[in-house]
């Protein structure tokens, strides 16, 4: 992989979504949807993405970057005709959650054309899929273990594939992806464009992937992948143990107006615990997690979109790819158990520029986890005191600088050198007498 432009570009002036040459009926859409004006993701991303080139980029969540890709599949699509019947499309994402996504966001901007889409993911029917693949639909949106599955038996058709998208790259490693995702790569059009999207590119095996899938791409570096955005207000409140942590929960959910609150938590039985807990506390909330079916999953998903509740109880697995604008507050029950994660959690708030605020609840067993996080920030977040829920077993570095300030000692005043010969004459004075200063020659210490 050879880039032909690398590092942060400039900041560059908002495209105007109705200025641009796109296909008439994709503008009238983007119009009907409320899309006016480019982010910066989709403002540096859309040129290089619809001149045919290959495009690896970096950029915050919450940035627009699914947008960003969407538009120019979908004008390619528009404005060119097949080669042979191929899908010419093939969107590959982590999670389900995000490919519903991606899939409603494309079906609102093709309405009113002849285009077809179809979602292929596991957790749903095989057979159903099989029968839209035959059909060879124009774009896809895929999990890439259940396409490798329809792939393995020659049930997909991607001879001509005229686009690959890789999203959330990041994740497809973590989620042990990247080997189908090389392999569905290698099934594809030798001839295609590829855009490749991440969140952090800090990974050699991501990066590895990169240089696999992509021919001379543009490299836009939009984040550093080890920071919050301004945006985002973050806190920190020290706690004890779980039972102190429920307290200080109901607290925050009391006193901190939000419209939609995101609460992440390490396991599903404590997410059920908590969205138990918190409805014993007349708080509205629903606990998310992968063991539930996933019809459930996208039923909760669209119930928190939609505010039928609004507050949200998730493990890990809402803490990627789901776009839900509106969320103002995060809180972490549990610290995220990397940094990635702590990254993406609270990218859930302040999406598309908004003012949000994470709030983490940290005990004893979770300061190295505060600490890398702070590490990485290149300062201490921001200590939360809450009056009568102070921690009583925890206190941390921060915290006790700040109610214990360190005391400098004063500086003796200066004194001439004839007082201070004065001063020796008489210590010498005194030691002759009192041998140490304390006590008589010829009696013992008690």
């Amino acid at each position: 992989m050879t880039t032909t432009t690398s590092a942060a570009p400039t900041p560059a002036a908002a495209i105007k979504f109705a200025e641009q040459g796109y296909n008439p009926r994709l503008l009238i859409n983007l119009k009907q949807q409320g899309f006016e004006h480019a982010t910066q993701a989709q403002t540096h991303a859309l040129p290089v993405a619809l001149a045919g080139q290959d495009l690896l980029m970096s950029a915050d969540t919450g940035s627009g970057k699914t947008l960003a890709y969407v538009i120019p599949a979908l004008n390619q699509i528009l404005n060119t005709k097949a080669v042979g019947f191929s899908t010419r499309c093939l969107i590959l994402v982590p999670t389900r959650e995000l490919a519903h996504q991606v899939l409603s966001l494309t079906n609102k901007l093709i309405k009113g054309t002849k285009l077809q889409a179809a979602l292929i993911l596991g957790g749903e029917d095989y057979h159903y899929q099989q029968a839209l693949l035959r059909k060879n639909p124009d774009l896809v949106v895929a999990t890439p273990g259940r396409f490798m599955e329809h792939q393995r038996k020659n049930q997909t058709d991607t001879e001509n594939l005229e686009l690959l998208i890789i999203d959330e790259a990041d994740r497809m490693l973590e989620l042990g992806f990247c080997e189908d995702v090389e392999a569905i790569a290698a099934a594809c059009n030798k001839n295609r464009q590829t855009l490749f999207y991440s969140a952090t590119l800090h990974s050699p095996k991501v990066q590895e992937m990169a240089q696999q899938l992509l021919k001379n791409p543009v490299d836009i570096r939009l984040n550093d992948a080890s920071q919050v955005q301004d945006n985002i207000k973050q806190m920190v409140v020290v706690c004890d143990q779980i039972e102190h942590k429920q307290r200080v929960l109901a607290w925050l959910l009391a006193h901190e107006p939000a419209k939609k609150r995101l609460i992440f938590c390490n396991s599903r039985k404590l997410s059920e615990q908590l969205a138990t807990f918190l409805q014993g506390h007349s708080v509205d909330a629903v606990a998310l997690h992968g063991e539930l079916p996933q019809d459930m999953r996208n039923d909760i998903t669209r119930q928190y979109r939609q505010h039928s509740f609004n507050t949200l109880v998730a493990t890990e697995v809402a803490a990627r790819g789901l776009d839900i604008d509106g969320v103002e507050l995060v809180i972490n029950f549990d610290m995220a158990r990397n940094l990635d994660d702590y990254l993406h959690r609270t990218g859930r708030t302040g999406r598309a520029g908004s003012q949000g605020k994470a709030i983490n609840l940290v005990n004893i067993t979770e300061r190295g986890l505060l600490l890398s996080v702070e590490k990485a920030q290149g300062a201490a977040l921001e200590r939360m005191v809450i009056k009568g829920h102070e921690a009583k077993e925890h206190r941390d570095a921060v915290s006790s600088a700040k109610s214990n300030p360190k005391t400098t000692a004063k500086k003796p005043a200066a004194i001439s050198k004839k007082e201070a010969a004065k001063q020796r004459q008489a210590q010498t004075n005194a030691a002759s007498i009192w041998g140490d200063g304390t006590m008589p020659f010829g009696k013992k210490k008690p």
